[in-house]
């Protein structure tokens, strides 16, 4: 039905059967079947060199309109939780939809396993293009109701303009190829335009890259430990485990710099599990109760050997179960909520304690804490930023710790960091703190440092 409509859209279609039809039905040319992507329907990667090589030729004054190239956010997971047929299932869905509300607005191709791309036709504006991404998103985002069950996906998309020197597909696709990569950068469905010095900053990242799938194996990432306080005694309750990439030649790179990179390269994986098995080995020297949190990416969870492997960490540490907290953000829930609702409380069965980390930035969802099993809601540092300064965020915290009693969750406020913030923190009622106030984050061998400061602070206190 998609390659029909197709066909008859822009090369004119005529059946074998037709052998009566009239001279102007029969002068139409057949879609060649080399530009068709027998999958989906739709055009493929030959069809678009074919056209955009068309197009450039032309003089500018008629207009070379803007290419978007979409990436699909999550496609591999489907693939592996799921099966190739599913995949196969969202790649025929996404190409009805786009088909479904670009008619007429520009024409659709797909370059590769979850690549598609758009060129829109004529000379669009700046806001033209970023109302048909809005579309895009929208239609990306809507849940995909598959044979095997229903699945999220989203997509980044990179836009990239023809400019006079260009006379053939690649460098054109490279500068769309560019803006995805730092589109992709931003957790959610976003769109970038190219902008000049994305080539520069994609060749630093290739090689940061490259250096941190060494990184591991060269013993290079290391911990840091953050406090996190009763908020009514400022006793230490627990620490986060901070990770840090110790480069040789950069010297110490912070999480946000790399984090984003081994998400999207799959060194997500080994890493994190690093920072499991060391926050617990690490941990097993302090003394009880004093419990470790440690941030554990989406990816983490589609990987079957995960909870074994997390189980054999508390077992070869000796640490107990309740002194572990796994922080998860909202964004996972995206992926497969039924997936991550049974991880969850599998883990909470064998004693590991769940935190919400960065409550109320991006897919924050009152559904989420009804529907999965949580023992800590951590609200995000813009709002201790703001709630002092402002009456909309200090009641939008005031509803936020309200909603920790309500589904019986535990509260802690990060980035606190000064007296008068932990004091409106407390006196609104939440359980901990966390922030530069108490202590920035140490090393691990400072911990203990650390520790015997607060016991001292509590026997005066």
């Amino acid at each position: 039905m998609m390659l029909t409509w197709l066909k008859k859209r822009r090369f004119g279609y005529r059946s074998s059967n037709d052998t009566n039809g009239d001279r102007e039905t029969r002068a139409q040319p057949i879609v060649p079947m080399l530009h068709i992507d027998h999958l989906t329907g739709i055009y493929n990667r030959f069809a678009l060199e074919h056209d955009l090589t068309a197009l450039l030729n032309r003089p500018q004054s008629e207009g070379r309109g803007a290419l978007l190239l979409i990436d699909l956010d999550r496609f591999k997971f489907v693939n592996d939780a799921m099966d190739h047929a599913a995949g196969d299932e969202v790649l025929i869905s996404i190409a009805r939809r786009l088909a479904s509300v670009l008619t007429g607005v520009g024409t659709i191709y797909r370059l590769g396993a979850d690549e598609f791309a758009v060129h829109v036709a004529g000379s669009p504006s700046r806001g033209k293009i970023e109302d048909i991404c809005a579309t895009i998103k929208t239609i990306l985002s809507t849940p995909f109701v598959l044979s095997a069950g229903e699945v999220w996906i989203g997509g980044s998309i990179g836009i990239a303009v023809p400019t006079p020197n260009d006379l053939s597909m690649s460098a054109l696709l490279r500068r769309a190829d560019l803006a995805v990569m730092k589109a992709k950068q931003t957790a959610g469905n976003s769109h970038v335009f190219y902008e000049a010095g994305m080539s520069a900053e994609a060749s630093a990242r290739s090689e940061l890259e490259y250096d941190l799938s060494r990184a591991l194996d060269r013993n290079e990432f290391f911990l840091e430990y953050q406090p996190i306080v009763c908020s009514e005694t400022r006793m230490i309750k627990a620490f986060e485990a901070l990770i840090r990439w110790r480069h040789p030649q950069k010297g110490i790179i912070a999480p946000d710099q790399f984090i984003s990179i081994a998400e999207t390269t799959g060194l997500i994986m080994p890493i994190g599990n690093w920072v499991v098995r060391t926050a617990c080995d690490e941990a097993k020297r302090w003394p009880s109760p004093i419990g470790v949190a440690v941030n554990v990416a989406g990816d983490q969870f589609r990987d079957p050997t995960f909870l074994p492997y997390v189980r054999d960490c508390l077992r070869r540490s000796g640490l107990a179960p309740e002194r572990l907290t796994i922080e998860v953000t909202e964004s996972i829930f995206s992926v497969d909520p039924a997936v991550i609702a049974d991880s969850l409380m599998e883990l909470r069965a064998e004693g590991v304690k769940i935190a919400l980390d960065d409550f109320g930035i991006g897919f924050s969802s009152i559904n989420n804490l009804r529907r999965f099993p949580l023992d800590h809601l951590k609200i995000d540092r813009s709002f201790t930023e703001a709630m002092l300064g402002s009456k909309r965020d200090a009641e939008l915290v005031d509803i936020i710790l309200r909603l920790g009693t309500t589904f019986d969750v535990s509260t802690t406020i990060e980035g606190v960091e000064t007296e008068r913030q932990l004091e409106y923190a407390r006196s609104r009622g939440a359980n901990a703190i966390q922030g530069f106030l108490i202590s920035r984050p140490v090393a691990a061998g400072d911990v203990s440092a650390i520790l015997d400061r607060n016991r001292v602070h509590g026997a005066k206190t």
